[in-house]
């Protein structure tokens, strides 16, 4: 599909003028018109997500103007090369259905996404299983759970896996936990590649939607401008439009997301850094992702990361992580999705 400009929202003379780091001030244009509208719930308790805490995030993940909550369901093993990962997965299946009925009472579509992590700290994009066979055993059976516990919550979107990038390769393998999946489940499906995996995955026939977590550098220095921002956006959706070319699928976006930080845009997946706050940078990287999606049409969903529960999610501007809940970045969103 061919794109004969990129900056059609924004004159692109606007990009010489000086003094202009923090125009434009409006929201994105036009930006709400997508088919899923997500923002992620982490937690990774028992049952987190059905407590009064969890159905309050559902509540103001909907007054966003939000169309879907999407649940990470998370199993855990012991290093990057065990293979037999633990079934046990937080949130309990019934702590998930309760807090889907209430998402859906909400008015909100239900995805599930699943995790694996490794308990000694390791990325999970570094899981090589020693016996792939056995562990593809293993996490089959829980794609099969999780495929039905979603059917059960008549949920719309499941993800059979994040940033597995170590597995990428045994594409078969993966087609079969797809198949499985497909027969349990019979909404959309997706895979949650890493910006730097999305590539390299040969199943994406296989599914309906090419997931990528889109936590790409969008930003050369600290407190970029707005424009500066959505200018660094542009080769990234060069290539995720060559992606779906590909792929014969549109992009949807698992994750994205950005710390209230210093140097956010930089090292958007870097979660530790004792970078200090700067609520006004992630209002600015969040202008800017809206914005530039805005024109893709190739991308057909955005679930941003995150809302967390407990003392991680409580937000406001001293806060330094990746929710938006008391910060600029959420008037942003609201001011978008709001208006659709």
């Amino acid at each position: 599909m061919k794109r004969a400009h990129r900056l059609p929202l924004v004159s692109l003379a606007l990009l010489f003028l000086p003094g202009c780091d923090r125009l434009p001030t409006g929201p994105p244009d036009g930006a709400g018109q997508l088919r899923t509208r997500g923002v992620t719930i982490a937690d990774w308790t028992p049952g987190g997500v059905a407590s009064p805490a969890g159905f309050a995030a559902i509540d103001e993940i909907a007054a966003t103007g939000a169309d879907t909550v999407v649940f990470v369901v998370s199993i855990e093993q012991d290093t990057a090369t065990s293979s037999a990962p633990d079934p046990e997965t937080t949130p309990r299946p019934d702590a998930f259905l309760a807090a889907a009925a209430h998402a859906r009472g909400r008015g909100l579509a239900v995805g599930v996404k699943l995790h694996v992590e490794v308990r000694d700290g390791t990325w999970r994009a570094m899981i090589r299983p020693a016996d792939p066979a056995t562990w593809f055993t293993a996490y089959g059976e829980v794609v099969r759970t999780w495929a039905d516990a979603a059917t059960t919550a008549d949920a719309t979107w499941f993800a059979v896996g994040t940033e597995l990038a170590g597995t990428c390769h045994l594409a078969g393998e993966w087609r079969r936990v797809i198949a499985d999946a497909r027969e349990r489940f019979d909404g959309a499906l997706t895979y949650a590649a890493s910006w730097d995996e999305a590539e390299r995955v040969t199943f994406w026939d296989a599914l309906d939607f090419v997931g990528v977590d889109a936590y790409w550098p969008v930003a050369a220095r600290r407190d970029p401008s707005r424009l500066d921002a959505l200018a660094a956006w542009q080769p990234w959706l060069a290539r995720v439009e060559a992606l779906a070319r590909r792929a014969g699928r549109d992009i949807l976006f698992t994750e994205i997301g950005y710390r209230s930080c210093d140097g956010a845009g930089m090292y958007p997946s870097d979660f530790r850094s004792p970078e200090p706050a700067d609520p006004g940078e992630q209002e600015d990287l969040y202008w800017a992702a809206l914005q530039a999606i805005a024109d893709t049409p190739d991308v057909a969903g955005i679930w941003w990361w995150s809302w967390e529960l407990g003392t991680a999610g409580t937000g406001g501007p001293d806060d330094t992580g990746y929710t938006p809940r008391g910060k600029p970045a959420l008037d942003v969103l609201t001011a978008v999705w709001s208006s659709r």
